[in-house]
């Protein structure tokens, strides 16, 4: 399903179908303004979420996981097409950071983000461990 490449570290790992330019991801989404959850889903004890917020003068989406624990993965995936199926996402080990890099978001309706509890850096989205997509 990945067209692009696989970057991996050990708590962190961005899976691309086309490369994403510097403008396109926020690194460090704890660094922006007016943050508010767009959606969140309990899972397993987790709370799972999307945020969004004005970083650099642009609105960013990320995930965000709130009572994890010490092996678990927070997982962002991005719909840049509108068929609801990821094309970008990031996983991070949540005792590292528990949110994800931010995504530029966008007004069309093409653009969907959603986030997931996994218990693995090759773990994806799916109905039963996810957020609806916003």
């Amino acid at each position: 399903m990945v067209a692009g490449t696989v970057a991996a570290a050990v708590a962190t790992t961005l899976l691309t179908a086309a490369p994403a330019s510097a403008q396109t991801w926020w690194d460090d989404p704890n660094s922006c303004t007016s943050t508010a959850t767009a959606v969140q889903r309990d899972v397993s004890n987790r709370t799972v979420q999307v945020r969004y917020g004005r970083c650099g003068g642009s609105q960013y989406g990320w995930g965000r996981i709130l009572n994890y624990g010490s092996s678990d993965y927070i997982r962002f995936e991005i719909d840049l097409n509108g068929d609801r199926v990821w094309d970008l996402a990031e996983t991070r080990r949540a005792s590292s950071r528990n949110y994800t890099s931010g995504y530029l978001t966008s007004s069309s309706s093409a653009r969907a983000f959603r986030a997931c509890y996994v218990t693995s850096l090759s773990g994806t989205c799916n109905s039963s461990n996810a957020t609806a997509w916003w």
